[in-house]
């Protein structure tokens, strides 16, 4: 298929310099009558050849099914077009009708390559808009563009909170949503019991992003919190956008298959996140086992390595729990009689 294209291309390109050619002829010949008279010069020399730019539009159509890019498609799209033109209007009753309609679809091509074009205008983001654009946005077919319009059209701004601090309380109204940029969070239930923990990155939204299934005015109405979300690290930081216009701005925008792509790149990031967490209180219930008699043997801190290693329990996770039960390293691994020291 490129090959014949490629032939088909230079067949093209012949009969337009056999074409420029005689244009360049009749636009020099010296006559009272100017362009008009270089128009019918053309005309004339043209009227019984137009068939060379059928062939020559189908030629340039045929380059264009095989460009994966959308801006050098729609740009032979418009090149075909004008020989399609040509075609019509050099036929001895010129063509009108079909003509227009040409100058129509070249009109159509002509606006949507200059939304291509500012769309690949270069964006500058500071920082921390740019990295929760490239977590957040970019994997799910949102241009640099349609992110920047989106953080406008919801008030989105960086915000900051320290260890302890409710992010948002069950109960409160749920006018804004949060991507956690820096730090760690804590999913409280209802019951005030611990759900998982919210990291940067996949699985990074506190609360729903976007629901495909909601009506568009569904964030007028009063909403509540059904959970919480509490900084559990020395400081968190996270992009706050309003629910509202979020939501509005994604279906007005025709994003809402990229946003609900988000979303479910979201919830299996926290269902994977879930099963970290759970691992991890697995381990934290073993080792508060292992040491409530006061002492380790070697066969338990066996077992309780081998766990840690096979699950991929951080060594920051073990020194923490240790600590929080009273213990030190020296304490937990076996001296010279493997009882912890009062």
């Amino acid at each position: 298929m490129v090959t014949a294209s490629i032939r088909a291309w230079k067949i093209a390109g012949r009969s337009l310099r056999h074409a420029a050619g005689n244009l360049r002829g009749c636009a020099t010949t010296q006559s009272p009558g100017g362009f008009f008279h270089a128009v019918s010069c053309f005309r004339e020399r043209w009227t019984s050849r137009c068939h060379y730019f059928v062939h020559v539009g189908n030629c340039i159509v045929l380059l264009a099914i095989n460009q994966k890019d959308m801006l050098h498609l729609r740009t032979l799209s418009v090149t075909a077009s004008c020989c399609g033109i040509a075609y019509n209007l050099l036929q001895p009753t010129p063509l009108w009708a079909p003509a227009a309609w040409g100058a129509f679809f070249i009109s159509c091509h002509l606006y949507y390559i200059t939304h291509l074009l500012r769309d690949r205008v270069g964006i500058t983001m500071d920082p921390d808009h740019e990295a929760v654009y490239e977590r957040a946005f970019m994997p799910h077919g949102f241009t640099p563009r349609q992110f920047l319009k989106i953080l406008q059209a919801a008030s989105g701004r960086i915000e900051e909170a320290s260890c302890g601090a409710y992010i948002c309380r069950q109960g409160e109204a749920k006018k804004w949503i949060h991507y956690l940029l820096e730090g760690e969070a804590m999913l409280i239930d209802k019951s005030e019991d611990k759900v998982v923990n919210i990291l940067p990155g996949k699985g990074g939204w506190l609360g729903e992003f976007f629901d495909p299934a909601a009506p568009e005015d569904h964030w007028d109405a009063p909403r509540a919190h059904q959970v919480s979300f509490k900084c559990i690290a020395h400081r968190c930081r996270f992009l706050t956008l309003e629910i509202s216009p979020l939501h509005k701005a994604i279906l007005a925008s025709d994003l809402a298959e990229a946003a609900t792509r988000a979303e479910v790149s979201d919830l299996w990031g926290k269902l994977h996140g879930s099963h970290h967490e759970h691992r991890r209180n697995t381990y934290s219930a073993m080792l508060e086992l292992a040491v409530a008699d006061g002492k380790v043997d070697a066969k338990e801190v066996e077992l309780l390595e081998k766990w840690k290693t096979r699950h991929g329990i951080p060594e920051d996770d073990h020194q923490v729990k240790l600590a929080e039960l009273g213990w030190t390293t020296e304490d937990f691994f076996p001296g010279f009689s493997g009882v912890k020291i009062e």
